[in-house]
């Protein structure tokens, strides 16, 4: 009894956890950046919605409402992490309630172990199948879960998979210039590059 009364609380914090991460990076941080370039509320919240329903074909509402590419890509990037980070923690709250789904994650990942490589490496195949129709930004990150991915890369690499996406909606929507995409390319370039020499440093202090 008391064994499942903790299992039951613990559930609980990873799921408020989850909806404090969403809060805070999928509304909050998007209605900062609104209010940063004086975009309404009301504006910045219609793009939210649209993006949660049209997800990486979101970018022509953003457009029609007067936002630039740029302010439309920090949106849509600081959703995606809302969401990813959001059925990550999701998935583990329901791998602690399910004994069943906590079977099957336990046999893929056995299977995973005889593919080092793979599930090393595995993490950067989230940029790809965050293109995928049906399965895009909801269901990268359940994949990652299922498969063990490490929960930084997956965030990180599905992240970069909507953005590119993302920029690539905008080419047509908006029609940016060759400058602009660059630009916005090779930030998100550097932050990746950023990101993954800490993620190497701390990994090599811990081991050390």
């Amino acid at each position: 009894m008391e064994s499942q009364i903790r299992v039951s609380l613990s559930i609980v914090r990873k799921v408020f956890r989850a909806m404090m991460l969403f809060l805070f990076f999928a509304i909050a941080i998007p209605l900062v950046i609104g209010s940063i370039y004086g975009i309404p509320m009301g504006s910045t919240l219609s793009l939210i919605a649209s993006v949660a329903i049209l997800q990486a074909a979101a970018p022509p509402v953003g457009v029609a409402l007067g936002y630039s590419p740029h302010v439309i890509v920090l949106i849509m990037a600081s959703f995606a992490v809302g969401i990813v980070v959001t059925i990550i923690e999701l998935c583990h709250s329901l791998a602690i309630s399910s004994e069943r789904v906590k079977n099957r994650v336990e046999k893929v990942e056995n299977k995973m172990e005889k593919y080092p490589s793979i599930k090393k490496f595995g993490s950067i195949s989230c940029i790809a199948i965050a293109w995928i129709p049906g399965i895009g930004l909801y269901g990268t990150p359940i994949i990652a879960w299922i498969l063990g991915w490490n929960r930084l890369p997956a965030i990180i690499f599905t992240t970069i998979g909507f953005v590119i996406a993302t920029i690539f909606v905008l080419l047509f929507a908006s029609w940016l210039s060759i400058r602009q995409i660059a630009m916005i390319v090779a930030v998100a370039v550097l932050i990746l590059v950023v990101v993954l020499a800490i993620r190497k440093y701390v990994v090599k202090r811990k081991r050390d």
